[in-house]
């Protein structure tokens, strides 16, 4: 028998794309584009949002596009909106129908649904499909947030109850055959779905999905582990902006608030008196520059952010325009009223936070100004994961929250005021009222001034303290195109491109 021999110098490159070939699947596969989700909450909307579609969807640059409704038509008096499906299908090959979306609709406007969910669909009155391919929605009020809403993994349509019911987004879950990190979730594969209704178009056949901390992940960017590192907020932004490529980091103005939630069950944040001082001796505009650097994270002096193109009726308290020194002294005579002398009777509070360098630098920030009217803070630092379930709870005496919104509109930041709706005391049934009425008005500019005036009550009541609108990070390698910041904060990964790596020149 003859033996045929290789060179020598070639046997180990053989050798190597042997073993290539059998980790990828094939010598001529393309590589997954790999994906690191910095907390448990990126990673679940990244998978909700690869695996659903919703009636209408977004693109690249957050713009709201025909998801499984080719088409639709607002009427006349805003109160209706008519859609036309498309011919589409679920992972499992069976058809989206008119059924499965008006149940899933009213699944989510239905008791068993989130509370948010429920309260942010309050507004529509009924569903229903006069066609087989026709879905109306009526509404009760003009909402034009509501096709922005229907695009959100919340109302993806599903075939049928549950969190395994097939979707029918341009990915489908796969398991990943690799170790997960240390108290992290394990990575998993989402491959491109041959059922989705315009699977052509999908650019990337696999995607690798690993859940890390922010340091963790911007040391494996930099290590080049890694395509994307995506969901970056507050904690890491420093290190992202030091650390990270200059052509690598994708930086965006999110609809969000950094707040501070007051805990008005107990203690001495029952006085309204002390939660107006500490709101009156917070220095918002230089929050944003001193934490994110960018005058694009602008103050917050109520409780929604202002960016919010549809709320431009939005309160802004007397006091912005009073100088810092006058602030100050009105926050002491505040605070001497109550009872909190600053030299004999200093008011000590407790401010929990999720544990970060960023976290601490923005209360540090205004701590000083505290400190001048007789507070002193002292931190309760947690895991962002533990920080979350706490505040829920309401387990605080003052709490560090970022809330974001993919939607335009101040709902998801009043909602969670409403009696019921916290754990931390907060209940003013004359804000609630407006809020409700909003849902009945027969116009958008009424429908807001009434938001706005239940806004206003808020804020003058000190459930929260507003401070900044927070900047969003991501790191994106230079080699994948079709990565766009904007508003909405939603980066779909079906249009991502892969630029291909230049041959080498022999």
């Amino acid at each position: 028998m003859r033996v045929t021999r290789l060179p020598l110098l070639l046997a180990p490159a053989l050798l190597v794309a042997a073993l290539l070939a059998a980790c990828n699947g094939s010598a001529n596969e393309e590589p997954p584009l790999r994906v690191d989700a910095v907390g448990t909450d990126t990673r679940a909307a990244i998978i909700a949002d690869s695996t659903g579609k919703g009636l209408t969807a977004r693109d690249a640059q957050g713009r709201i596009i025909p998801g499984l409704a080719q088409s639709w038509r607002v009427s006349d008096d805003g109160l209706s909106i008519v859609f036309r499906l498309r011919a589409a299908r679920f992972a499992d090959d069976s058809p989206v129908s008119a059924t499965a979306v008006v149940a899933t609709l009213n699944r989510a406007r239905g008791p068993r649904a989130p509370a948010m969910l429920r309260a942010m669909l309050g507004g529509i009155a009924g569903v229903s499909s006069p066609l087989e391919d026709v879905i109306e929605v009526r509404l009760t009020t003009p909402q034009p947030e509501i096709l922005e809403l229907l695009a959100t993994s919340a109302l993806a349509i599903q075939k049928g109850v549950g969190a395994g019911s097939p979707g029918a987004g341009p990915y489908v879950v796969k398991p990943a055959e690799m170790p997960s990190p240390p108290g992290q979730p394990a990575p998993l594969f989402l491959a491109r779905s041959q059922t989705h209704f315009a699977a052509e178009s999908v650019q990337l056949a696999r995607i690798s999905l690993s859940t890390r901390t922010a340091d963790e992940a911007i040391a494996a960017f930099n290590r080049g582990e890694v395509d994307i590192v995506t969901g970056g907020a507050l904690d890491g932004f420093g290190s992202a902006r030091v650390l990270a490529r200059r052509d690598a980091l994708k930086l965006e103005q999110q609809r969000g608030v950094l707040t501070l939630l007051l805990n008005q069950s107990s203690g001495p944040l029952q006085d309204l008196r002390v939660r107006t001082a500490l709101r009156l001796a917070v220095d918002r505009a230089a929050l944003g520059s001193s934490v994110f650097g960018s005058p694009d994270a602008t103050a917050v002096p109520a409780l929604a952010p202002r960016s919010l193109t549809s709320y431009t009726q939005g309160p802004i308290p007397e006091w912005t325009a009073w100088p810092m020194v006058q602030r100050l002294e009105e926050a002491r005579r505040l605070l001497a009223e109550a009872g909190h002398d600053a030299l004999t009777n200093r008011l000590k509070l407790q401010i929990a936070i999720p544990e970060s360098p960023e976290a601490e630098r923005l209360i540090s920030d205004f701590a000083d100004d505290w400190a001048t009217i007789g507070v002193d803070v002292a931190l309760q630092r947690r895991s962002a994961d533990f920080h979350a379930k706490a505040v829920k709870q309401g387990d605080f005496e003052i709490a560090l929250v970022s809330r974001v919104a993919t939607i335009d509109s101040p709902l998801p930041f009043l909602l969670p005021f409403t009696c019921g709706a916290n754990r931390h005391g907060v209940c003013l049934r004359e804000a609630d009222a407006l809020l409700a009425d909003a849902w009945k008005a027969k116009t958008l500019a009424d429908r807001m001034t009434a938001i706005a005036a239940a806004e206003r009550l808020w804020s003058e009541d000190g459930a929260a303290i507003g401070l900044v609108q927070p900047l969003g990070w991501s790191l994106v390698s230079p080699r994948i195109i079709g990565w766009t910041p904007n508003p909405s904060g939603v980066h779909p990964l079906s249009p991502l491109q892969r630029v291909p790596e230049r041959k080498l020149i022999q």
